[in-house]
């Protein structure tokens, strides 16, 4: 006589409906931090922006109703296009009026005062002007603490659960980041941004992994669409709040209390069943899943959730191996080259991406309104990812994404400028990127089991923050030939085109919750090959 037939968790998903009501709050539910961690990752790019500022003199401040003095030049010096005037100088003062003869032009000193271009900005509190370094540390300090966020998320999502991360990063956020916007001088506002990127800053990672194990298979590319998209809305909400906002401690706060409600309803909300069964914890799983069935209004009894198979057992069958999941990952020759192209790939699509968008002329000369127009292009990008990834498959997907990338980025590093095709060009490469970039997140997602997913994916988002950090110094390249850092973003994506021809493709492949069943994607990519 048979036994009865295993299920597995993506057929029960595929059965509860993946838009059904259960879903659909979880939705709502989860995008919501996934739109406040664009606050929280790209609030410091305004937070602390550049401004112009230029020396107080004090003859002539506040001795008219305006400024119009200062279009004589006579007590500040301008710039070698006599369009702007000098940041850090201004010409020695002869008495205490405001004319031309009150100064000496021969003698130069420095400022001792200044006057900011906005008022009750971070650079006017703390007196950061002719102090650029003070205030690019901000972002490398973010930088860092995000660095150390990947880590310590993914091991607390892996190890005590998703909504546990999420919970952490959002509470994390909250309080340093109130705590921030509170700081007393411009150290103590340096830690508390480092602790909140660096406990706070995997909240987008730990939403998007809960989310995308939400679903079945067939769904992962539009959920993780949706990611992406409501991070991009968090980003055009985020310079519209900047635009109209100057005053820096009243935008902090703006940006972070919302995390309030995340941080009051996330203890509510139900654990991935998919996590729970990975660490064998069966019946917790079945009651959510049987949870799930009834909020959808469906019979759960004909889900077949006693026949549910249990990933943990599974993989205790298969090996006698008693060391952590972890040492058997780092002795798996498979997973470990997998691991170290999909930190390559990561690293190649954060450079480029970041890369490019630094040496981007802007659209407009504001800078608010450029910064949304640039954001919102993505948009259609992950539309066609979308619709793209499931039709065609990852490994095409990248191939064809990364080699546009690096052929648009070639041909603009040599051919001329001026032309109008120069900037098609530049458009074609930005979008080819974006594409890879939202291809890889889904991609690296579906290679490494459950039970170590997102400390692997956090990995591969901490080598791609080492490529956010050494974006910002392309620009640099061009002292040296001014088609460098076109070549760079064009030499890197080869690579990485080249690089995804030996992963497994993933497409209609439910996601792997052992690492044996992780291995076994390039086992069946070799048989493939083969025949």
């Amino acid at each position: 006589m048979e036994g009865k037939k295993e299920i597995n968790l993506d057929s029960v998903l595929e059965s509860l409906g993946p838009y059904g009501r259960y879903n659909i709050l979880n939705f709502v539910l989860l995008l919501f931090p996934i739109l406040l961690s664009a606050f929280f990752e790209c609030g410091f790019i305004f937070e602390a922006q550049q401004q112009n500022y230029r020396c107080e003199v004090p003859g002539c401040e506040g001795l008219y109703n305006d400024t119009s003095w200062l279009e004589y030049s006579f007590a500040i010096p301008t710039t070698s296009d006599a369009k702007h005037l000098k940041s850090c100088i201004r010409y020695a003062p002869i008495g205490t009026g405001c004319t031309a003869d009150q100064f000496n032009t021969s003698n130069i000193v420095a400022c001792e005062r200044y006057v900011y271009e906005i008022d009750q900005s971070f650079m006017q509190e703390f007196d950061l002007a002719c102090q650029e370094w003070k205030r690019a540390l901000v972002g490398t300090v973010h930088n860092s603490g995000m660095f150390a966020a990947m880590l310590f998320t993914g091991t607390i999502s892996d190890r005590f659960g998703r909504k546990i991360a999420v919970g952490i990063a959002a509470t994390a956020s909250l309080v340093f980041g109130i705590l921030r916007g509170f700081a007393p001088d411009y150290t103590t506002y340096l830690v508390m941004h480092f602790f909140e990127a660096g406990f706070g800053g995997g909240l987008y990672p730990s939403a998007y992994v809960l989310i995308v194990e939400l679903v079945g298979l067939k769904q992962r590319v539009i959920v993780s669409a949706m990611c992406n998209m409501a991070f991009v809305i968090g980003v055009v909400i985020l310079s519209g709040i900047a635009w109209f906002v100057n005053n820096w401690r009243t935008y902090i706060f703006i940006l972070y209390s919302p995390a309030l409600l995340v941080t009051l309803y996330v203890w509510f909300m139900n654990e991935s069943s998919r996590w729970l069964l990975s660490k064998g914890r069966k019946d917790e799983a079945i009651k959510i899943l049987m949870s799930a069935a009834k909020i959808n209004r469906l019979d759960p009894r004909k889900l077949e959730l006693d026949n549910l198979g249990d990933p943990l057992l599974k993989a205790e069958n298969q090996s006698d191996d008693k060391k952590s999941q972890f040492s058997k990952a780092i002795r798996s020759s498979i997973i470990w080259k997998r691991l170290l192209i999909c930190m390559f790939l990561w690293m190649t699509c954060s450079f480029v991406y970041y890369g490019m968008t630094i040496n981007s002329v802007s659209l407009s000369d504001n800078k608010y309104l450029s910064f949304m127009l640039v954001t919102l292009v993505e948009i259609p990008a992950y539309v066609v990812v979308a619709l793209v990834l499931d039709r065609y498959g990852r490994k095409k997907t990248l191939v064809v994404t990364y080699t546009t990338c690096a052929a648009t980025s070639m041909l603009f590093a040599f051919l001329p400028k001026a032309a109008w095709w120069s900037t098609a060009l530049y458009l074609v490469g930005k979008w080819s990127v974006t594409l890879a970039y939202s291809s890889v997140y889904i991609y690296v997602s579906e290679v490494f089991p459950t039970n170590m997913r997102q400390t692997l994916i956090s990995i591969c988002s901490t080598a791609g923050k080492i490529g956010s950090l050494v974006a910002p110094m392309t620009p640099l390249l061009t002292l040296y030939h001014k088609s460098m850092p076109t070549v760079l973003f064009g030499g890197m994506c080869i690579v990485s085109g080249l690089l995804v021809l030996i992963l497994p493709e993933t497409r209609n492949t439910r996601l792997p919750d052992t690492i044996e069943e992780a291995e076994a994607l390039s086992k069946k990519r070799n048989k493939v090959d083969e025949s």
